[in-house]
């Protein structure tokens, strides 16, 4: 950094990528590193200890897994997307036609 070429990377570990999930926050060294340490947060589950202010950024407060993670499953209803189409609306009809199926009411639109 001294001698100002080439980009700074630093990597850090986890325990494992379940529960175990903190790492030190860069902020107290860098400023600049709270959107990244939130943007982390919020797709991947990362905890940073030290952290000012960790909270959601990309996603909804209610929201309650982390997108980028494997172990990350979608829904299958997508009642969330005002433009179903594709494949989407092929799951989201299944999902539809399965509750209906069961007895429960449909939260689905109205046709």
């Amino acid at each position: 950094m001294a001698k100002g070429h080439g980009p700074v990377v630093i990597r850090m570990k986890t325990v494992n990528r379940t529960d175990q999930v903190e790492l030190p926050s860069l902020t107290p060294v860098w400023r600049s590193a709270e959107f990244q340490e939130r943007e982390i947060f919020d797709l991947f589950g990362i905890v940073f200890k030290g952290h000012p202010d960790l909270r959601r950024l990309l996603m909804w407060d209610e929201f309650k897994d982390h997108p980028m993670r494997r172990d990350y499953v979608e829904p299958d209803d997508f009642e969330y997307e005002p433009t179903a189409h594709d494949e989407v609306l092929t799951r989201a009809l299944a999902h539809q036609a399965k509750e209906a199926g069961s007895g429960q009411e449909g939260k689905g639109p109205s046709q």
